[in-house]
């Protein structure tokens, strides 16, 4: 039994190693706030710390679903706002609607972390020592472009300014052919790496304001959805991470990985886009064989989001196993570890939660992401099959 729960930790992660965004990596690292690199042994290790295949002891298969539609601080929801309004006779709207519709865009173009998302299908496999697998994404990132408009008084304000107001679009489309290895180095401690081939479209473009595809009846995901499916830019790329993982005594663990550690460009047709090599450090506590309490972060900033805007993520989680692990609760968070608002309405937190199935051979993960106004932004389900 502990050898099926132990390789169940480790199939989740099979998800894109690109750093578009901060990915979670699975249901179980969805659940616990992003975090697992120290503690996660299921197919996932291929992308999140290649050095845990070195930990499983039988081969491992499954597939994964998992969405995400993040718009911090209801963006999407201020942009319906502003889409009920007739933007393109801004001048001739009354001075109430004029100051109303000003104020609105004033907060929206203020909010540098816009939208970002994916979706993806994922299968893999992994045996002791080594993990393949292919992520089918589809990703994207959307924020407001800085403009001296805004700083205008709203009687000076004219159509050709509201026309003036752009929306940065960055789309991917793209498949990850993933291959994984490790090997100990020592009594608990192994080394591994990961190569990517990633082929895929990219695309970047702005626009207005006051144009398709802005209109009061769309949200996060239709705004996303325009974004990669305009991706026109054909890229092929190889990449690769690079991890280690150690026991510190017999309750911690400790990993390290280093990704894109190639550090390639990525051309969108308006620029290229280098996918930042980001080195991500995680710690796990585990008491026993039910309790583990985990924590990962970045060492250093990034401009994950391509935005301007450098994030350092950090990601608690915890969980407890019941009726000899064969069943999970986990909760977690993810937050930005220089964002002003660490809690609360007005942090741009996720908060994860998730059950997790021990079923003979079957190994089931469902999970869910919050904001911190308690909107749904995520969604996770990872399947796994045990060979024994």
């Amino acid at each position: 039994m502990k050898k099926t729960i132990i390789i169940a930790v480790f199939f989740a992660l099979s998800r894109p190693a690109l750093a578009f965004f901060p990915y979670f990596y699975g249901a179980r690292s969805l659940a616990l706030g992003y975090s697992s690199l120290a503690f996660n042994y299921d197919c996932n290790a291929v992308y999140l710390n290649p050095a845990l295949l070195n930990l499983l002891s039988a081969p491992l298969g499954g597939y994964q679903y998992a969405s995400s539609f993040l718009d911090h601080q209801d963006f999407s929801g201020l942009l319906q706002k502003i889409s009920a309004f007739n933007l393109g006779d801004f001048q001739n709207l009354d001075l109430v609607k004029k100051n109303e519709l000003w104020e609105r865009l004033q907060e929206v173009f203020s909010l540098k972390s816009g939208i970002n998302g994916f979706q993806l299908k994922n299968p893999g496999y992994v045996g002791k020592g080594y993990g393949l697998a292919v992520s089918f994404v589809d990703s994207a990132i959307i924020f407001p472009l800085d403009s001296d408009i805004l700083a205008k008084p709203v009687e000076g304000v004219t159509n050709a300014d509201i026309a003036a107001l752009r929306m940065r679009f960055i789309g991917f489309h793209y498949t990850s052919y993933s291959f994984a290895f490790s090997f100990s180095l020592s009594q608990g401690v192994a080394i591994g790496g990961t190569v990517h081939y990633l082929k895929g479209r990219a695309g970047e473009f702005d626009l207005a304001i006051s144009a398709a595809p802005f209109q009061p009846s769309a949200g996060a995901k239709e705004y996303l959805q325009y974004a990669w499916d305009a991706a026109q830019n054909d890229f092929s790329k190889l990449n690769f991470d690079l991890g280690i993982n150690a026991d510190l005594g017999s309750y911690f663990k400790v990993g390290l990985v280093v990704r894109n550690a190639a550090n390639p460009l990525i051309a969108t047709g308006v620029r290229e886009l280098r996918l930042p090599r980001r080195v991500i450090a995680g710690l796990t506590f585990r008491p026993d064989s039910q309790w583990g309490i985990s924590m990962d972060i970045d060492v250093t900033k990034s401009d994950l989001y391509y935005s301007g805007q450098k994030l350092q993520p950090v990601s608690l989680g915890v969980e407890k196993g019941f009726f000899q692990n064969k069943f999970f609760l986990r909760a977690g968070l993810l937050n930005d570890l220089g964002a002003k608002y660490f809690l609360g309405r007005n942090a741009k937190v996720i908060y994860g939660v998730g059950l997790g199935f021990n079923l003979a051979s079957f190994l089931v993960d469902f999970a869910m992401g919050l904001d911190g106004m308690g909107h749904m932004k995520n969604l996770a389900v990872s399947g796994f099959y045990l060979i024994q």
